[in-house]
């Protein structure tokens, strides 16, 4: 089915009501693959909804892709609703698009390099409750060739518990997934859209993030419904250029909270005026992005001396007995190293694949002595 990709509802402040959640008898779901350029994998993804034994309703909205994506999707076309944009609107612009053609009680963003697992659809829907505006849920990690391993994020990482609204206007932050492993309700979604394309023409899964767990409780799921492919192409390889990817970070991270700010005001909610200032992820990225390359860090005033001392301080305040050693000793050798030292050390602690031998046999035993 066709939908015309020039028509863009809008929603003005004066305009907005908060939609209440409701129960329908059978809750639906759609999936919204927005694509740009992978006309590698979009078919895959495609074909992963399709072979659901659920009805669901599947919407591909191209990104104005300049590779072949065009003719993969629309040899899908009598099967799902396809949106072709004629201008690029980046990832905010794709969403925007899709959701105003989605019909599910639940609505969920497929990335179009990943793929939905075999039942995934019926346990999103088992799944279900009326209340929950946001559902996370872990993922397979995916191969080029479309085969499953692990788990992501790691079972041992606490996701999404507690009060989530009120932990995101406290400190700015919490420990969620990333798009394709998460569900929302399309009631709830529809207080928060449309999204800024221009803000979020990157990252649109942060802004949804940082507003819809205002409107709804939220609630993690360990069963994996998706796979998140790893491959040569996608952004995270901009994780590489570490400090480039913590400028964007904080860029992002202050985006994430004016748009938590705006909708906790609409719903007389309050929020930490040092939201950015609390913010345990940004202040990690504000530490590499001083060791790695300090003459262009973002953020007039920072010194990487009080940067490190602050870090070392909630680390040792959040850490358990035994932990406090392992982190207070690893703090201590970074305010004291050489800038080279500190490179050699932040690189492997935020990049798994940086790792040497040696790194990961003093995590694997510090854990050890944290669970004993």
């Amino acid at each position: 089915m066709k939908r015309n990709p020039d028509t863009t509802r809008t929603k003005s402040s004066e305009d907005h009501k908060v939609e209440k959640l409701s129960a329908p008898e059978a809750p639906t779901l759609s999936v919204i693959i927005a694509n740009y350029n992978y006309e590698k994998f979009v078919g895959a993804a495609i074909e992963s909804v399709l072979a659901q034994k659920e009805d669901v309703q599947i919407i591909v909205v191209d990104d104005a892709s300049t590779d072949n994506s065009v003719d993969v999707i629309k040899q899908y076309a009598d099967r799902v609703e396809t949106i072709l944009l004629k201008e690029n609107r980046g990832q905010g612009g794709g969403l925007n698009t899709g959701f105003e053609a989605a019909t599910g009680t639940l609505v969920m963003f497929l990335d179009a390099d990943d793929f939905l697992l075999p039942d995934g659809a019926a346990t999103i829907l088992a799944n279900y409750r009326p209340e929950i505006a946001i559902y996370h849920y872990r993922m397979n990690y995916g191969d080029e060739d479309g085969g499953t391993f692990g788990v992501y994020p790691p079972m041992d990482q606490p996701l999404a518990g507690g009060n989530v609204s009120e932990r995101l206007r406290t400190t700015g932050h919490y420990d969620g997934t990333v798009t394709s492993g998460l569900v929302f309700s399309r009631e709830a979604v529809a207080n928060v859209m449309p999204m800024d394309e221009e803000t979020y023409n990157y990252g649109a899964d942060g802004y949804l993030c940082s507003t819809v767990p205002l409107y709804g409780e939220s609630v993690t799921i360990s069963t994996p419904v998706s796979a998140y492919r790893l491959h040569t192409r996608q952004h995270s390889q901009f994780s590489k250029v570490y400090a480039e990817r913590a400028r964007w970070r904080l860029k992002h991270t202050k985006d994430r909270h004016n748009s938590t700010r705006m909708h906790a005001e609409r719903l007389g909610l309050a929020v930490n005026p040092n939201l950015f200032e609390d913010d345990d992820f940004a202040l990690q990225e504000r530490v590499v992005s001083m060791i790695i390359e300090p003459e262009k860090h973002p953020i007039e005033g920072d010194t990487l001396r009080e940067l490190l001392a602050r870090s070392k301080a909630r680390k040792l305040a959040q850490a358990g007995a035994v932990k406090k050693v392992w982190e207070y000793l690893w703090w201590t050798t970074l305010q004291i190293a050489p800038r080279g030292l500190q490179i050699a050390m932040i690189k492997p602690a935020i990049d798994a694949d940086a790792r040497p031998r040696w790194f990961q046999a003093m995590g694997r035993f510090a854990m050890r002595l944290v669970r004993r």
